[in-house]
């Protein structure tokens, strides 16, 4: 009897438990999942009219009767290859529906709500959007539902059926991180912690004082004139993550409406970001334009003064739920407010409020449509014109020879008699400050046709290209346009490299393109001067020796490379800023690296070869360059082995040129692994010794040769 009444005792004890926990937020994980009918998502599919094409490589091809056949396709062909990480994207895009994993997954629920992306789709979608973009986001969600369908064990059960709203709401909460705001955002909530200086471009990107060497992209743009053979040629060469949500994925895009571009695409989204068409090839570098606006509330009450009087807040609640256990999650509801200036952040430090330039607007996924479909350089400029991206430059070759670099920043009109500065936080209690229009388009330092014959980009000062006086002047550029003028390593090089060739063949810009060296007035070359300064004569001096004689070269057999190289990375993620750099920070940063490299090669100066990998599983490769080099290596140093892992950088890179008259451009690509990310598939890393090679293969553009070089054809499903 005791013993039932004891069990009964500790059954009531629980139950009062349980109820408190729901009390507090305690629910059934089943609270939050999508109903799927994968029988309804079936039928839907048959819809669609697309074959999907795989070459040697495992790169898919698509080619449908309509744009919205086409990313059907590729909705299949990219979950075959990479279910796992489309999936993972798309959470980004439910808000509350999300059942999030884990912390993090809540924060980013969280944002969406906050920023009220998914309500400005819904309210949106149909006008904001063009007819033909809403077919495309259907056909690639319905792609994805169908996959899904034949696939029921690797679907989540609460992101099923997909809707091309959430496809919508994936573009528009990514547009704003390329520009800055997650990093706004992470530094009001914890302006203690420090960017990872590893992460490569990924998505939040900044101006940091200095080279900022871990961040980047190449691009280059030659027209006939310039050229030794009247062809017109393009580099494009985007360097992001090597592996994750943001790595580029390879498709290929055809469509009897005359859609055919091949080139870079992200999970969860049915759009070729940069890449190559019959008529006009596009390459993206990220800039950094002053586009947030932040504003420092003054509190009053439960609201906020502004003008002299109180406002109250816009507040709405936001809802994450936490998979715990089983089948429970923890639901948590906060606050999202809104002032007249945007979304608010709560933080200890104070309320803040945050303006950015794209705030409202769904219109992403709608320009990177027409920017793919676009065949000349006129059609392109149209379709920058639309404005919905916050920035990015743009640059650009055609088949009439045409090249470009177009500076794209969708600029706040900001107040000019404000007496304010617009880079630092500003008052909140001023309407004034509250800007409503844009710029003209025209505003930016762009260069259209220069009669140098060639444009660059290497995510440094737009003033700086062909180092002529055709270069934009910067006295034209308002200041609080925020509009950089710092010179990476890639800068220094590729404009230097570019002024010294008359004439430019295909090997002499994939030269310039591969060029693995660090200039003198780098930051690694800052560095090494110092070194010689500091140490060359005392205890220290064969250390220094090492970094003195060192050619700023990253040739596999360089022997002086890594020890020089490893102690700038030190020294960079210690402080980005040279000139701060103390004499303490590098002796320390020197001491520390050849203790690392003695430990586990024996020497202070193994070969390049030794020491800067690319791997993926089993497959190890040495690679030449490395950070902030034209051949973009951003590694990280692994003090387990003494060696350099590459994490970001060349990744998919392109080239396409056009000869005189030529229909189609003949265009030559490599990835830095593979077209799957199954480590069982024959195409986990096919490709990354040719990649280590700087071995580009040629990429079938006319339908007829993607059919010849086609070794597996076949229907989605």
């Amino acid at each position: 009897m005791a013993r039932h009444f004891w069990i009964a005792g500790i059954a009531g004890a629980l139950a009062i438990v349980i109820a408190a926990l729901f009390a507090f937020g305690l629910r059934f994980a089943p609270l939050h999942t999508r109903s799927f009918d994968a029988n309804a998502a079936i039928t839907q599919a048959q819809a669609y009219d697309v074959e999907i094409t795989r070459d040697a490589l495992g790169i898919p091809r698509v080619i449908g009767q309509t744009d919205a056949d086409a990313a059907f396709g590729i909705a299949w062909a990219h979950s075959e290859d990479d279910f796992a990480t489309i999936q993972e994207s798309l959470r980004a895009s439910l808000g509350p529906e999300m059942l999030a994993k884990n912390e993090s997954e809540a924060r980013t629920a969280y944002l969406v709500q906050l920023l009220r992306i998914r309500e400005d789709v819904n309210e949106r979608f149909e006008t904001d959007l063009s007819p033909e973009v809403q077919a495309v986001l259907e056909g690639y969600a319905d792609g994805l539902n169908f996959y899904a369908a034949h696939h029921r064990d690797e679907a989540e059960p609460d992101l099923f059926p997909v809707t091309a709203r959430d496809v919508a709401t994936l573009s528009g909460f990514f547009s704003p991180l390329f520009y800055g705001l997650g990093q706004t955002l992470a530094d009001l909530a914890s302006p203690e912690t420090r960017p990872d200086p590893s992460r490569g471009q990924e998505l939040q990107v900044m101006l940091q004082d200095g080279p900022a060497t871990e961040l980047g992209s190449n691009a280059f743009a030659v027209a006939p004139t310039r050229s030794d053979d009247d062809h017109t040629r393009v580099i494009v060469n985007s360097h992001q993550p090597v592996d994750g949500a943001l790595a580029w994925y390879e498709g290929h895009l055809i469509s009897e409406e005359g859609l055919n571009i091949a080139g870079g695409m992200f999970p969860g989204a049915p759009a070729v970001h940069l890449g190559v068409n019959p008529g006009l090839a596009q390459a993206a570098t990220v800039n950094y334009p002053d586009l947030i606006d932040v504003y420092e509330l003054a509190l009053e009450g439960e609201g906020y003064v502004m003008d002299g009087l109180v406002h109250e807040f816009n507040r709405r609640s936001a809802s994450m739920t936490v998979r715990l256990f089983g089948p429970f999650a923890w639901r948590v509801t906060m606050d999202a407010d809104w002032s007249e200036h945007g979304p608010v952040l709560h933080t200890e430090q104070g309320s803040y409020a945050i303006r950015y330039a794209t705030m409202g607007d769904i219109r992403f996924i709608e320009q990177a449509y027409r920017m793919m479909r676009a065949q000349t350089l006129a059609e392109f400029e149209a379709a920058l014109s639309l404005q919905a991206m916050g920035n990015t430059n743009r640059i650009v070759g055609d088949s009439q020879g045409r090249i470009a670099r177009y500076y794209i920043a969708r600029m706040p009109s900001r107040n000019p008699d404000a007496d304010v500065d617009w880079t630092g936080t500003l008052p909140g209690d001023r309407s004034d400050l509250i800007w409503t229009g844009f710029e003209p388009f025209e505003s930016t330092p762009h260069m259209i046709d220069p009669q140098a014959g060639y444009v660059l980009d290497a995510n440094h000062s737009p003033f700086e290209v062909t180092l002529t006086a055709e270069d934009p002047d910067p006295a034209l550029v308002p200041d609080w346009y925020g509009v950089e003028t710092h010179m990476t390593n890639r800068g220094l090089r590729a404009t230097r490299l570019m002024s010294e060739l008359n004439a430019v063949s295909r090997e002499a810009l994939l030269a310039v393109k591969y060029d693995d060296v660090f200039a003198e007035e780098s930051y690694a070359g800052q560095v090494q001067t110092r070194v010689g300064e500091i140490l060359f004569r005392d205890e220290d001096a064969d250390l220094a020796a090492v970094v003195v004689d060192w050619d700023r070269s990253t040739t596999l057999d360089n022997r002086e490379a890594a020890l020089s190289v490893m102690m700038t990375l030190r020294l960079f993620n210690q402080q980005p800023n040279a000139n701060a750099l103390t004499d303490g920070d590098i002796r320390e940063a020197l001491a520390e690296t050849a203790d690392l490299l003695i430990t586990h090669h024996g020497r202070i100066d193994p070969p390049w070869s030794d020491v800067n990998f690319l791997h993926r599983g089993e497959h190890f490769v040495a690679l030449e360059g490395g950070p902030d080099t034209l051949r973009a290596v951003n590694s990280a140093i692994d003090e387990q082995t003494g060696t350099l892992t590459m994490l970001s950088g060349d990744g998919l890179h392109m080239l396409a040129e056009w000869g005189p008259d030529a229909a189609y451009p003949e265009v030559f690509a490599v990835h830095q692994f593979g077209a799957s990310q199954d480590p069982a598939s024959p195409h986990y890393a096919d490709q990354i010794e040719a990649f280590a090679a700087e071995e580009l293969r040629r990429v079938p553009m006319r339908v007829e040769d993607v059919r010849a070089a086609a070794v597996r054809t076949y229907r989605p499903g």
